[in-house]
This record gives structure tokens, sequence and C-alpha cells, in this order.
């Protein structure tokens, strides 16, 4: 979920590599960076990872040497049935079972200082201990949040009767929203026992044919909704988070009422499937337009607009939304908002590719300064124009990818063809400066117009190169020659 499943897998892959230690450590600083400005774009798909695996729920002993590290622990373990609930953005529209990351410090300091603060106390200074067993911190991090089940409920029961109770909690916690996510945490400790159980039976990655006809987890939501219904919509947060495809969860809602119609799947318990896909539309939304104003990533903006996309796509594909009124609002609600972003990224494509192109200069020490910023925004751009060429429709971008298009196009190859005839008539220290504005153009047009293109340009270039330095091209790579050569006895 956090951006590219490719990114994602490789960032976990490398974690599971490290010591608990070492992705402790890591754990602390990108929390310690996570609200500061300048914070690294992929804070966050970095921090996910790590914290999953510093919660997996591991008795402590297996690994913990005790004392500070153990301490460091509670917390996270104390948290660890919350994990497939965890989301890093604030929607527009808060759903059940989506809970914000940000809220585990806000809860935790909240029971700790004000709740059941000797409870809490006991037990770090058990972790604290190192002559405790791990075991017997594990049980006590255990009875720990059982006792704060019945702690937060006796709070929110005392919040829905006095108005006094009820702002002091939302003051603590941030609001009504605070206190909704507040009783989310508090209904996923309860159900605990049953829970962390089922959803160890659903497989961590389900594809879109296990949602739309294969029966193994239709019959596990099934049995399980059928005995505690109220929790569906904990189920379908947890659904969406490992579905590879999560629009299916549509058709999946589909099969559980018993019928497709969207207006029967509104009515019926399964609508919170539904709910959670739109969720995860505002999300993708939100995601996509941070990247666009604060990831200098040039590739991520294009990523999120590819996953938003193919989730609606989907949707489009197996629900006629104009039968579903509020689901149609709220899919129609970020398209709106997404069109914006990507509409403005179109029109600024021509002035970026012509920013881009520009044939660097070299600073007072003699060193060639390329302008990256620049680069960065063509790259993004120019992926953006390539990917909404087959999604004008989710981003009502017809015309103006159109006219876009057309003037990408003539800019990338009339500049590009330029910069390659200036290399051939430039000479000294220059040549450095123009081979690098025909690189960046290169690279630009391989985006754009594709592989093969690119070569033919990468073979112009390396003539005038060759013309402006008064050497032979490079022809070592042509098989033809090396066959030749070896015919006549030559190296």
């Amino acid at each position: 979920m956090t951006y590219s499943n490719e990114l994602e897998s490789k960032i976990k892959t490398y974690l599971s590599s490290l010591s608990p230690n070492a992705v402790e450590a890591l754990v602390k600083k990108l929390e310690k960076s996570q609200g500061q400005k300048s914070a690294d774009p992929h804070l966050n798909l970095i921090l996910t990872a790590a914290v999953a695996l510093v919660r997996k729920p591991q008795p402590l002993a297996t690994d913990a040497p005790g004392g500070a590290f153990r301490r460091a622990q509670v917390q996270r373990l104390f948290f660890s049935p919350l994990n497939d609930f965890l989301i890093a953005e604030t929607l527009p529209n808060r759903q059940e079972g989506r809970i914000n990351r940000n809220m585990l410090d806000r809860v935790w300091n909240w029971l700790a200082r004000d709740v059941i603060p000797n409870e809490v106390k006991t037990v770090l200074d058990q972790a604290g201990d190192a002559t405790v067993r791990g075991e017997r911190v594990d049980a006590l991090i255990q009875a720990l949040r059982s006792r704060a089940v019945e702690a937060i409920g006796e709070a929110l029961s005392k919040s829905e009767i006095s108005e006094k109770d009820r702002r002091l909690i939302g003051v603590e916690l941030g609001g009504e929203r605070g206190i909704a996510e507040l009783r989310d945490i508090e209904k996923i400790f309860a159900a605990e026992r049953w829970l962390v159980p089922f959803l160890q039976s659903i497989p961590e990655n389900i594809n879109e044919h296990r949602l739309k006809q294969d029966t193994d987890v239709l019959r596990l939501v099934d049995k399980c909704t059928n005995r505690f219904p109220d929790h569906l919509p904990l189920i379908a947060a947890a659904l969406v988070d490992r579905a590879d495809a999560p629009s299916a969860l549509c058709t999946f809602a589909g099969r559980l009422a018993g019928d497709q119609d969207p207006k029967v799947i509104a009515g019926s318990q399964f609508a919170p499937l539904v709910d959670v896909v739109m969720s995860e539309a505002e999300r993708l939304q939100i995601l996509a337009l941070e990247h666009r104003n604060n990831n200098p990533d040039p590739v991520a903006f294009s990523q999120a607009l590819s996953e938003y996309h193919k989730l609606v796509r989907g949707v489009e594909r197996d629900m006629d939304l104009s039968l579903a009124g509020r689901w149609h609002q709220r899919l129609s609600e970020t398209k709106k908002n997404i069109s914006g972003e990507v509409t403005r990224e179109l029109k600024n494509a021509h002035g970026a590719i012509r920013r881009a192109l520009q044939v660097p200069k070299f600073d007072a020490e003699g060193k060639l300064k390329p302008n990256q910023d620049a680069i960065d925004e063509a790259v993004r751009t120019l992926r953006v124009v390539t990917m909404a060429r087959s999604a004008s429709e989710t981003f009502a971008v017809n015309e103006i990818g159109k006219q876009t298009r057309q003037t990408v196009e003539q800019t990338l190859e009339i500049v590009t063809r330029s910069l390659i005839t200036d290399l051939g008539k430039t000479s000294g220290r220059q040549v450095e400066a123009q081979a690098a504005a025909v690189d960046v153009a290169i690279m630009l047009s391989d985006i754009y117009f594709g592989a093969d293109y690119a070569s033919q340009l990468r073979r112009s270039r390396q003539a005038a190169f060759a013309k402006a330095t008064g050497t032979q091209p490079d022809q070592g790579a042509s098989p033809e020659r090396k066959l030749v050569s070896s015919v006549f006895g030559r190296g």
C-alpha cells in the first residue's frame, strides 16, 4: 500500500537482513525525523516496513537482551494487533478500521499519564530489568492490553454522558476524529483473541482472482461476519491492505451479498467492503498530491497516479457507480482533485523540458553544474505525460493531454537534434557541457519515445562527440567489425 509494491518489497527484504537492534535504532531515528519539514520523502514507507518488523509478536526472550532495548519495545508490542490497520495519511472521510499511525504515540502517552499510569510503569520497569525473562514481559504486555481495553471502554462510556470528559479526551487525542480512532483501537484490542488468528489465516497478499473467483477467502470472511457482523469494517480495512487489486473488493462484496447490483450491496452488511475501497482512492489521491508537492523523487508522483488510475479503472469496470450515489460522489471528488494536479503538471511540461535542456554552466572552480532540480522536474513531468496518455479519462485531461503531447514531441525532437548538431561544432571544455545537455535530452527521449529512438540518438551523439574531439567513434561493440578484425588477425 504505502508506494510501489516493488520498492516496498526491496525495502522489506533489506530491513529483514538487519539485526533487531539495528531496526529498532532505525525506527527511533525515523520517528524523530517524521515531523521535520526536510524529512526524507520515503520516510513513511521505510518506517512502515521497519515498524512491521519490530512489532512482530515474537517473544522478547528470543532476540532481546533486556534493559533499554526491551523497554523501548514495550509500546510497539503493545500496539502490535493494529499492524493491519495503520495508515500514514489523514483521510478526508474517516474510515472505520483505518487508524493514523500518529495516533499511537498520543494514545500511549494518554494511557501512561492519565488512564493506567501504574500499570504502564510496572510493565516498563519489568521490561527494563534484564533479570526478568522475556516471556514474563510478553505476558505483562498482554495483560496491559487487556487492562487498557477496560480502561478505554470506561473512558469512552464517560465521554458519552459527560461533555467535560469528552472535551478532555478530545484535547489529548485530536478532537472527534481522535476519539473515533481510539474507539477503533479499543474494538480491535477487545477482539484480539479471535481477530488476530483470523487475520493470520488470511494470505498476506491476496490476488485479484482470489477475490473475484476463488472461495477460500470468501468462506473465511463469510463465516467470520456471520459470527461477528459488527466487525466487518475492521476486516475490510485489513483486506484492502493485503489486496493486490483493492478494487476487486467491490466484486468480493457482491459475491458475499449474493448480488452485484450496487444498490443491493449498499443496503447490505457488506457495504463496508466498498466503503474501504473508496477510502483507498482517497488515500492514493492524498499520496499523489503529497508526492507532487513535497517529494523530490521524479518517479514517485507518476507511480502514485498509476496506482490511483489502476484502482479507479478497476472500480468503474466492475461496478456501475451511477447507481450508488455516495460512492460515486466520493470517487468523483478524488478524481476532481487529482485532475487539477495532473492538468497543472501537463501545462508545465513544455517549460520544464525547456529548462532541463539548457546547456549547463561551469562554476568558479571550473566544475560543471547541471541543474538537477530542472532535470528531475522534467523527468517527473514526462512520466506523467506518458502515463496520462492511457489514463486521460480517469484524470479528465483528454484535450490538454493531446495538446501537451504535441508540444512535448516537437520540443524534444527539435531541441535534441539541435543540441547534437551543436555538439559536433563545439570545441574545448564546452564539449563537456554540450555533451551533458545532449545526454539529458537522450534520457528524456528514452522516457517519452522509447529505447529504440534513444539508441538512434546515442549513435548520433557518438558521431558528433567524435567530430568535436577529433577522435574516431568507438565501434568495438559491433559483432561484424569484431569478425572482420579476427579474420585479418587484428585485435
